[in-house]
């Protein structure tokens, strides 16, 4: 009995973070198969870090299931409203400008249409950047 009140005491996930916890399992999935996007297509796959795309199938085998581990922690970690997601997403939210930002300046890439910069921007700004403003603001259903 003591376990239930327990349970329904928990403060409440709520839609955002639902949402942004699948969304990190599906970014972790999409890690998880880096090589084989990678062997697939060599133009558009492979894992990016600090703007450095990796090449190569060796590396994508080794570097995407140690990134697709970490967010699987993240993910983790906001699904049960963990206090050390918070420091986590507080980094993620510095890494993932950086990396874009290192990206696009470290590669000659074709343009790519404004859509797709706005709706990439979006999710991933938001995932990163939104989801540690968000847990800041609720801290106190943290746990």
């Amino acid at each position: 009995m003591a376990d239930q009140s327990s349970q329904s005491a928990r403060p409440p996930r709520g839609w955002f973070l639902t949402v942004i916890t699948l969304l990190f399992l599906l970014l972790a999935l999409s890690d998880f198969t880096k090589a084989l996007q990678y062997a697939g297509n060599p133009a558009v796959g492979g894992l990016v870090i600090l703007g450095h795309k990796f090449h190569g199938v060796a590396h994508n085998l080794i570097l995407g299931p140690l990134f697709g581990v970490v967010l699987l922690i993240y993910a983790y970690g906001i699904w049960n409203l963990r206090t050390w997601a918070l420091p986590f997403s507080i980094v993620y939210a510095f890494y993932v400008p950086t990396n874009m930002v290192l990206f696009w300046s470290l590669h000659q890439l074709p343009p790519p249409t404004v859509r797709f910069i706005l709706v990439y921007l979006f999710l991933s700004l938001t995932g990163s950047i939104g989801t540690a403003i968000y847990l800041a603001y609720h801290r106190e259903r943290l746990r």
